[in-house]
């Protein structure tokens, strides 16, 4: 029998990372078979071609057949080198790119050389935030201190902990609904979250618990958070529009945390805010709206909705609640795809009584296709079930190496995912009913595209809260 073929594909395998099928439909009878291989490993490119010949040239047997699936041979298998040599070179530029987030490019160094190396690019944040933590320091005891601290936070939650960090962001989210909307029919999404995630993070680092009488304060501060940050980018000296934002922000921080004040630049309130709030309220919007409201895979969409019923009922069985690790993979997806910080940059002694700024792109390392996969810019938590030892070295949300964010140990993946929940639980999702208008065509017109991640980008994002009971209505 001559054995010939209708069609040929190559296509990455979803259900595992870095395993791709060659897909074979026959002209005959139109039977189609599938194999699956590496194409990184020679040895799996070497079992591939072995199990080709026993199971389907042996049975053709037929010299026509031998010569045309020989030639497709050395053509995948070429193809299948020229992936190598393009992984290998992506892996050389996560190497440097690595390098960079773990002061490797110092040489020899000691915390000095790396507390130096952090704080100089970091000094626009000093000049515009005035704040004094690890990030800004050459100190080594401001470091230690900084650090210590926030450990002894992270490190006393438990269970009942998580499980009230769920209740106070439940609290807040409702109060931020009765007191946000202005028409009842829809949700400002951006000024929403970042009251709910302010409001749990000064409940747990500050123990400072929020309610609506502070809800203009929180959102004056959060606003002068934002206009400060995206100010700071390009910063040379303070000038009055400044000043005001910072009196804005002082003085709101005041009336929030009244206590707290007057306090040294050590003891200042925004060392702890600046990297606490400000790195997460992203990720928790652009998670909640990934997950909930783009086109997803059926796989992710059932896991989320999983997610959903047992979060955080789920944290007083762990470990034993075999859903926990589905729910972290969805905060280390929104991680990957957003990550806090793009680029970690670091300060390098060029030789000449100076010094070189050089950059870690993580955002590039976290969305290459090289290492990811093909659908590496699609939100798929399930990739992480099957993560390879180079998605390991490319993945660094938090930094990396010594001086990696001391929340990257459980606290950061925990609080994303509950905030993620309390979001659905109360606003819903596509499978509900809401709908989220981004008055934005890039983003209304594509539900598969990677979403616009900047401070700025969300500020007209509205969720419409078809189907889901309003508390305003209730009032």
């Amino acid at each position: 029998m001559l054995f010939r073929i209708r069609s040929l594909r190559l296509r990455s395998n979803h259900s595992a990372a870095g395993v791709y099928n060659l897909e074979v439909l026959t002209i005959q009878d139109d039977s189609f078979f599938t194999m699956s291989f590496f194409p990184w490993s020679e040895k799996s490119v070497f079992d591939f071609f072995v199990k080709m010949f026993l199971t389907y040239l042996i049975p053709t047997s037929a010299t026509g057949g031998f010569i045309f699936l020989s030639i497709i041979g050395f053509v995948i298998y070429y193809i299948i080198k020229l992936f190598h040599n393009q992984q290998s070179n992506a892996l050389e530029q996560v190497s440097r790119h690595s390098a960079v987030a773990k002061f490797d490019v110092l040489g020899e160094n000691n915390l000095l050389d790396r507390l130096a190396s952090r704080a100089r690019p970091n000094q626009r944040l000093i000049l515009v935030f005035g704040i004094n933590n690890s990030f800004t320091t050459m100190d080594q005891n401001v470091h230690k201190n900084f650090t210590r601290s926030a450990l002894s936070v992270i490190l006393r939650m438990s269970p009942q902990n998580w499980l009230t960090f769920f209740t106070i962001s439940e609290t807040a989210l409702n109060e931020a609904l009765r007191l946000d909307s202005a028409s009842q029919d829809s949700v400002p999404l951006a000024v929403t979250v970042r009251f709910v995630v302010f409001a749990a993070m000064t409940y747990q680092f500050f123990d400072v618990n929020l309610g609506g009488s502070n809800f203009a304060d929180v959102v004056e501060a959060t606003n002068a958070i934002n206009n400060l940050w995206e100010q700071s980018k390009n910063i040379e000296t303070i000038g009055p529009e400044l000043r005001n934002e910072q009196d804005h922000l002082e003085a709101s921080l005041r009336r929030l945390l009244p206590n707290h004040f007057p306090c040294s630049s050590e003891q200042h309130p925004l060392n702890t805010i600046i990297p606490a709030y400000e790195t997460m309220w992203r990720v928790v919007l652009l998670t909640y709206v990934s997950a909930g409201f783009r086109d997803m895979d059926l796989e992710t969409t059932q896991q989320f909705q999983e997610v959903i019923r047992n979060i955080p009922e789920c944290f007083n069985s762990e470990p034993n609640c075999n859903i926990m690790d589905t729910a972290i993979n969805f905060a280390k997806e929104g991680l990957r795809l957003y990550p806090p910080t793009k680029r970690i940059h670091r300060a390098v002694p060029n030789g000449q009584d100076g010094w070189s700024n050089v950059k870690a792109d993580v955002e590039w390392c976290h969305r290459e296709r090289r290492i990811w996969g093909p659908d590496a810019e699609q939100f798929r938590p399930s990739r992480f079930r099957n993560n390879t030892e180079h998605m390991d070295e490319a993945y660094m949300p938090f930094g990396a190496g010594k001086h990696k964010c001391p929340t990257s140990a459980k606290f950061s993946y925990h609080a994303i995912i509950i905030l993620v929940v309390a979001l659905a639980k109360r606003l819903g999702t596509r499978e509900t009913g809401s709908k989220v208008v981004y008055n934005d065509p890039r983003c209304d017109g594509d539900a598969k595209g990677l979403l616009p991640s900047g401070r700025k980008d969300m500020d007209g994002w509205v969720l419409e809260m078809n189907g889901v009971e309003w508390l305003g209505r209730a009032m």
